[in-house]
């Protein structure tokens, strides 16, 4: 695109060409926007007034760039002389190739940049293990506490995602880069949340001497909700197609792009002002099928810039195409470009722009991206390898670890060795893993079927308690990976130089082995090891023989387990993928429920109203249903629920009847007639699109009924533009028809009869500072048993115990719904269980010590469940690992209690 990021409003008029971005100077957008040109048409009138829009949010943000008041761009704790980083207890241990940002925190701007090997500090190449942890789903104890155990594996890079949607979730209030757990339900904070900020997370993994890689989105996947963008951005944008050269995408990506760059600019974190942010990303995993007749897509002239055309006439005859994906990339990259010069960027695992590097994504087949140079056949050609996301897996709602609908349970320790081993051994020199540590999904983060805990599965389970051996086994593996880095750093990479290498047949002769094979690292300078990466890619064992040296003559006979990777210096196996010491499985998990732990006291039930009553000023009377997206963000009301209502006739009793709605995946319905719970059924599938729930009715007498449904929505999907994810606006509550299924024939109660659509639960509007008990026990919600939904409370000291190593965990095997702890949604609860067995897809929910009151005060538990019949099943437990005697866990996805 040449350097111009130019939208045309009329293809080929200059005086109306405008750029997205650095194109239209403060004093020109006044001059446009203060008269109508006499020869806009009114068909062109629309454009104009959105070029204006666009305009004139520009000039405000050339002239003042002043954020408003709930935006802060610049923390106190900023030295005003620049970045101060005073070093934390726990610290890189810098080695050479394997750098400490504390060794450049006090000595000026970092100067990043790249050669087809690694990424380069200050012009020498470096070694990058890193480890993703997102703060959005942190606080800011457990925050810290991760850090510690970033460094104590052996790390010296964390990877973060910016959330947009948990720092702007209604449309209502300004962007606000803290991070304020506990939201209310009118979308605005909880004033007695632990406040802390992008900009402090960022601060604290430097002080541990962290780099930062910051992946801005504006989507991020991330098994997040929406993918991280809030859900009323389609709804405030009908013709927005997300993630595509879509002029409304781009307007609100642009805008969003800009605060994030700006909010890191003025808190001095880039790399070029002394900060610890190396890298930035882009974007996310852009790909996909595009759609140049559904996607509301723009047009390219000749001169690569993007083009508005209304126009009759063919646009190829005027030289004029159908924006591409990679048209997109390059704006990405050019943004960025424009407003980041300094900062070395990044895009992953897809279409990428040409001033960005292309990273990888993968599970176990990150060498084929090597072996192909990247997608955009430029890695460790002019572009260094680098594997943003190393993946550990991710969990959903009744799936089995091994039999899952969509991702993976996770993996073992010695499979994730191996793969690793791989990528090094052909030339990689970063790496990291996706997750180090994955904490937990509060509020409404998570994606369609994701569980709670997000990411359990790997080096840290998401209390923060170490993984074993998954830890152990791959902080060992950092250290060797260290030991070497200079000799990797200095030679070219061994990618397409592999060595065969002879393994001993079934008849005791030596032959060379079909998946078997050496890369070897010998650099010319003689002070630095000789490095050899030895790999059996077969499921049997084989004995395999090497040359000892290069200076030798001499061999050494390895005996490979399937699938495994060994590390050789100057001859000597330093690290065998396949074997783990002992002691990481020495370990056995402890549960406490002695005098320390407190007991659930005061059990206090509330029950929730069913219903949209008509006198009720949220209430929408309609003659349909309210789509829950548009009815929730419409209302102000940031909710997983919604309740509808309408009335249906019967002419005689039915024995046998059917309640079919129309609603979309992972969403669930509760259904009540004339006051009667009737039955529930969900979809829990990471997907999105249609599906019709049906429910048996049964017996129902003749006469008029009143029918009452709750939906909640279980997630959005995270996947956007690709995988099956839409680009448009996702669904959520009834989407379609529900009918009446009796005696083989469907009557629609949709049908033009009046429906009642509600936004959220009463429950939830009565308090200011989410689910609290004092409102709850103050309001008029009744207290007498019923079948209705109920509110549910339990008060608790807090008890004495050590966080670094033992977290408090609330046992609950009972229904399903949002867990709240002193007004701080925890996210949802379910007692579901996986698969066709007994045991529950997640059992246990941390409680953060953060969240916690001191000094005495009571606890409060509040639990909701949509379905009224639950018996509640909960305790307080400490647990912790500690050191055995014995081996007690094995390396084995899901190892029962390895992680709770």
């Amino acid at each position: 695109m040449g350097g111009k990021v130019a939208l045309l409003f009329e293809a080929g008029s200059e005086t109306e060409r405008t750029a997205l971005r650095g194109k239209i100077s403060p004093e020109a957008s006044n001059r446009r926007c203060s008269s109508r040109r006499s020869f806009l048409s009114w068909r062109k009138a629309s454009y104009f007034w959105a070029f204006c829009a666009v305009a004139l949010l520009h000039r405000a943000l050339v002239e003042k760039r002043q954020p408003p008041v709930a935006e802060v761009l610049h923390d106190s704790s900023v030295c005003r002389h620049g970045p101060c980083f005073s070093p934390a207890g726990n610290q890189v241990e810098a080695k050479s190739g394997f750098p400490s940002f504390l060794e450049y925190a006090s000595s000026g701007p970092i100067n990043v940049s790249y050669d087809a090997r690694s990424i380069m500090l200050n012009g020498n190449r470096v070694l990058l293990l890193g480890g993703s942890l997102h703060p959005s789903r942190a606080t800011k104890g457990t925050w810290e506490h991760a850090l510690d155990e970033v460094v104590r594996n052996g790390l010296n890079l964390v990877t973060l995602y910016v959330m947009w949607e948990d720092h702007q979730p209604v449309p209502t209030k300004e962007i606000d880069w803290s991070f304020k757990k506990g939201l209310q339900f009118d979308g605005s904070s909880n004033p007695n949340a632990t406040e802390w900020s992008l900009a402090s997370a960022i601060r604290s993994a430097a002080r541990r001497g962290l780099f930062v890689h910051l992946r801005i989105g504006p989507y991020d996947c991330a098994e997040y909700t929406y993918g991280g963008i809030p859900e009323y951005i389609p709804l405030q944008h009908p013709k927005i197609e997300m993630r595509r050269p879509n002029l409304e995408w781009l307007q609100v990506m642009q805008s969003y792009v800009e605060r994030i760059v700006d909010y890191v600019n003025e808190n001095e974190l880039w790399a070029y002002q002394g900060g610890p942010i190396i890298l930035g990303q882009i974007e996310n995993e852009l790909g996909g099928e595009i759609d140049s007749a559904t996607e509301n897509l723009l047009f390219v002239n000749t001169r690569g810039e993007f083009v508005v055309d209304d126009s009759d006439v063919d646009p190829s005859i005027r030289g004029l195409r159908r924006a591409t994906l990679q048209d997109y990339a390059n704006w990405c990259g050019q943004l960025v470009n424009e407003l980041a010069p300094n900062v070395t960027w990044t895009m992953c695992n897809g279409f990428s722009a040409e001033n960005t590097i292309l990273t990888c994504n993968a599970i176990s087949e990150a060498t084929s991206f090597l072996e192909k140079h990247g997608d955009n056949g430029r890695v460790q050609i002019d572009q260094p390898p680098m594997f943003t996301e190393f993946e550990g897996g991710f969990q959903i709602w009744g799936e089995e670890a091994d039999k899952p609908s969509d991702y993976f349970w996770g993996r073992t320790a010695k499979d994730m060795a191996h793969d690793a081993l791989r990528w090094f051994s052909r030339g990689g020199t970063h790496l990291n893993y996706y997750m180090f540590w994955g904490s937990y999904s509060r509020g409404r983060q998570a994606a369609a079927g994701i569980t709670n805990m997000y990411a359990n599965d790997v080096m840290l389970c998401s209390s923060g308690q170490r993984h074993q051996p998954k830890f152990g086994h791959l902080q060992k593996l950092h250290q060797v990976v260290v030991d070497i880095a200079p000799t990797l750093l200095a030679c070219e990479t061994a990618l397409d130089n592999d060595q065969p290498i002879e393994i001993l047949n079934k008849s005791g002769e030596w032959q060379i082995g079909e998946d078997q094979s050496m890369f070897q690292y010998l650099p010319s300078e003689r002070h630095l090891p000789d490095v050899a990466f030895v790999e059996n890619n077969g499921g049997e064992q084989v004995v395999a023989r090497i040359a000892v040296s290069r200076d030798s003559n001499k061999s050494k006979t390895l005996t490979m387990a399937p699938w495994s990777s060994k590390v050789v210096i100057n001859g000597k196996v330093v690290f065998d993928s396949a074997s783990i010491d002992r002691r990481f499985m020495a370990f056995h998990r402890v549960f406490s429920k002695g005098p320390n732990v407190p007991i659930l006291l005061g059990w206090t039930e509330w029950l929730e109203p069913i219903g949209a009553s008509p006198d009720n000023p949220k209430t929408k009377l309609t003659g349909f249903p309210v789509e829950q997206t548009k009815l929730n963000v419409e209302s102000q009301v940031y909710s997983d629920y919604a309740w509808y209502e309408t009335s249906f006739d019967l002419n005689g009793t039915v024995d046998n009847s059917t309640l079919l709605v129309s609603t979309q995946r992972a969403n669930g319905i509760v259904v009540y007639i004339d006051d009667r719970f009737i039955g529930a059924a969900d979809d829990h599938l990471h997907k999105e699109g249609p599906i019709v729930l049906k429910i048996p009715t049964g017996h129902i007498t003749d006469g008029e009924h009143r029918l009452r449904i709750l939906s909640e929505s279980l997630g959005y999907n995270n996947l956007i533009g690709r995988w099956g994810g839409s680009t448009g606006q996702k669904t959520k509550g009834i989407t379609g028809d529900v009918t009446m299924a009796i005696n083989g024939k469907n009557i629609s109660l949709v049908d033009g009869r009046e429906w009642r659509s509600f936004p959220g639960l009463r429950g939830e509007s009565l308090s200011s500072q989410g689910a609290n008990r004092a409102n709850l026990k103050n309001s008029s919600l009744n207290t007498a048993a019923s079948t209705f939904p109920k509110w549910r409370s339990a008060l608790f000291h807090t008890p004495a115990y050590e966080s670094s190593f033992q977290g408090l965990f609330l046992k609950l095997n009972s229904g399903r719904g949002h867990l709240y702890l002193n007004g701080r949604d925890l996210g949802r609860h379910w007692n579901i269980t996986k698969g066709e067995t007994m045991n529950f897809t997640q059992e246990y929910y941390f409680l953060p010590k953060d969240f916690l009151f001191a000094h005495g005060r009571m606890n409060e538990l509040v639990l909701f469940s949509p379905f009224p019949n639950d018996n509640i099943e909960a305790e307080l437990l400490l647990s912790w690992i500690e050191a055995s005697k014995q081996v007690t866990i094995e390396d084995r996805v899901d190892y029962p209690l390895a992680c709770l």
